[in-house]
């Protein structure tokens, strides 16, 4: 006997007066004999009964983390799991070659951006001596331009000096003959007899030839415009020396742009910087494909394989569904409730479960607020059931028989669900009032298989026509047995 027919026999022990089964009669003014029962204060649970298949409450999809062939799997829809065990294992050589691969060509790039920045370095060195070097060759240079120029100015100034001084000796020297000249005229002009002009004549012409003589000494005594062997070797040192100079600095100028063309700025730097990120992080991807593969699939709880799509050897690709497990430790039973008792039905209310003559305890989850068709054509909602305690005994898809407990009532007044009536009119029930049949209206509240609650229209006592009878007796005399 399950809780709830308890619970009635209880009930039924309030309301009867003799024991179950025995007939005692009272002669109350003779007529037909009927079976009634007391309308009497109780206890009432209500009840919705309805089965459905056991379901685990969590499911959970295992998807390949990697893309691999399969070393090993050995499942199969139905086997139950525990947490940490190993459910898949991969096939590991591929990733072990990508790991390495991936480290020679990350080592390869550190070098070479290594090689880089070292030339880098050695250029940048290379372009401050050449730096150096134009700056002092171009010193250099513009010191012997300076004291090359310095000498041709010089020679220039000696030049132009003597040449003005030469100018000035010869035409002092042509007028001074120019002189003579006309001095010599005059003498041949003069009579013999003018002998004193002809002597003092002479006397000048004499003296000017005496000056003419000191101005040829002074120009013999000019110095020569040509550079002197001396100033010519120096010269000619110095100009060998400016050569070498313009060679030497040309070069320098070369080797700077060169240099300078070969140093890294930052943003090429960057980019190497870039370009070593970019391998470690190949490094460390293959790496981590590497953990996932080694790591295989292992169990993340205790639970039920109900669905296996790989076997050993196929290959997988990431994300592909490898099998799906539910979980053992919550699990549900959903019920289809009619349109008639989903009313009475909240979440959580307790229930029972009834599986394979074990009873679980349980309450209301879920209530699914869209109603679907069944079988039937007929639309109920989909109400779930949590078990407690779940047990291995509980096998998933087994059928449970659930009862849901809607209500739970005590003190309230009750008749056996035998003697409730229904009409256009109202609910109501039949009883014996002073030998007479009566129809008597009640106000119902919550009704079970065998139990009515009467919440007005008839007071505790009242005989209650338990048996067959139709309204054709009211008024009739009877008598009655409790049964």
């Amino acid at each position: 006997m399950n809780k709830r027919k308890l619970i009635c026999a209880l009930c039924l022990a309030v309301i009867l007066t003799t024991g179950v089964g025995l007939l005692t009669a009272f002669g109350i003014g003779g007529g037909k004999q009927h079976e009634v029962a007391y309308a009497t204060k109780g206890s009432m649970t209500g009840s919705v009964n309805e089965s459905g298949n056991i379901e685990s409450e969590e499911e959970y999809t295992y998807f390949a983390k990697v893309s691999a062939p399969v070393e090993w799997v050995d499942l199969e829809v139905g086997d139950l799991v525990h947490k940490g065990d190993k459910l898949l294992t991969y096939d590991t050589e591929t990733f072990v070659r990508s790991v390495s691969e991936a480290g020679i060509s990350r080592a390869q790039s550190e070098e070479d951006v290594q090689g880089q920045i070292d030339r880098s370095n050695e250029y940048s060195a290379k372009y401050n001596q050449a730096v150096a070097d134009d700056s002092a060759y171009a010193t250099l240079y513009a010191l012997e331009r300076e004291y090359g120029d310095f000498i041709d100015e010089g020679q220039y100034s000696d030049n132009w000096n003597t040449a003005r001084a030469k100018d000035s000796i010869e035409s002092s020297i042509a007028a001074k003959n120019e002189e003579i000249a006309k001095k010599k005229e005059k003498i041949e002009a003069l009579s013999d007899d003018e002998i004193g002009r002809r002597d003092d004549l002479s006397d000048d012409i004499a003296e000017l030839q005496t000056d003419i003589a000191g101005l040829n000494r002074d120009l013999a005594s000019l110095p020569p415009t040509e550079l002197t062997p001396e100033e010519y070797e120096k010269v000619n040192d110095t100009a060998n020396w400016m050569e070498d100079i313009a060679r030497n600095w040309t070069e320098a100028k070369t080797k700077k742009n060169d240099y300078e063309s070969a140093i890294l700025n930052s943003s090429q730097k960057e980019a190497l910087e870039k370009k070593t990120d970019l391998a470690k992080s190949r490094e460390e991807a293959a790496i981590i494909e590497l953990e996932k593969a080694v790591a295989g699939v292992d169990a993340e709880f205790d639970g039920v394989i109900v669905e296996c799509g790989v076997k050993s050897g196929s290959v997988v690709s990431r994300g592909t569904p490898l099998f799906k497990a539910a979980k053992s430790d919550q699990l549900k039973v959903p019920v289809m409730i009619s349109k008639y008792d989903i009313g009475q039905i909240k979440t959580g209310q307790r229930a029972e479960i009834e599986i394979a003559g074990k009873t679980y305890t349980g309450e209301v989850s879920r209530i699914n607020h869209v109603a679907t068709s069944e079988d039937s054509d007929k639309n109920k909602v989909a109400v779930e059931i949590h078990i407690d305690d779940p047990d291995e005994s509980l096998i998933l898809g087994l059928e449970a028989d659930v009862t849901i407990y809607t209500d739970e009532l005590t003190g309230v007044l009750i008749i056996p669900y035998s003697a409730f009536y229904s009409d256009d009119d109202g609910d109501y029930c039949y009883v014996i009032e002073d030998g007479i049949v009566a129809k008597k209206y009640i106000t119902s509240g919550l009704k079970t298989s065998e139990y009515v609650e009467v919440k007005d229209g008839l007071i505790e006592g009242a005989a209650v026509i338990t048996d067959s009878i139709t309204d054709n007796e009211v008024g009739e005399k009877a008598t009655y047995a409790v049964h």
